[in-house]
């Protein structure tokens, strides 16, 4: 009876998830240069983030904080958030450029500018 009891609530609980749930997509986009590149608009770090592929925060290295990119985000999230959201995008600049130059030293590239590009992608189901 037990069993039963909860191979029925188990089945009441998924069947009602997935008549009710959305399906969101959360990208980061990170891209780096092994040198500042020379093109307008182009930064030798980028990174940036989308919802449902709308942007929602971004940093650059000529402008190195993280910012909101939707107006829900700044009313929402607390200058901490963003704070740190700074800290870490500054931390994975630093990461892609150390691993940059490994990059080209094991490759003996010294002259020409690379770039690295790093997606990921996160799916998310929420039951709203």
């Amino acid at each position: 009876v037990l069993k039963m009891f909860i191979i029925t609530v188990f089945l009441l609980l998924s069947t009602g998830l997935t008549v009710n749930s959305e399906i969101h997509s959360l990208r980061y986009i990170y891209t780096a240069f092994s040198k500042p590149p020379r093109l307008e608009g182009f930064h030798e770090f980028a990174a940036l983030s989308l919802l449902d592929n709308r942007m929602i925060d971004y940093f650059d290295s000529d402008h190195p904080t993280k910012v909101p990119k939707q107006d829900w985000m700044k009313e929402r999230l607390h200058d901490d958030y963003w704070e740190k959201g700074t800290q870490s995008r500054k931390s994975k600049q630093q990461w892609f450029k150390v691993n940059i130059d490994i990059l080209m030293k094991r490759m003996r590239q010294n002259d020409s500018g690379r770039t690295d590009e790093r997606l990921t992608h996160i799916l998310i189901i929420s039951n709203s």
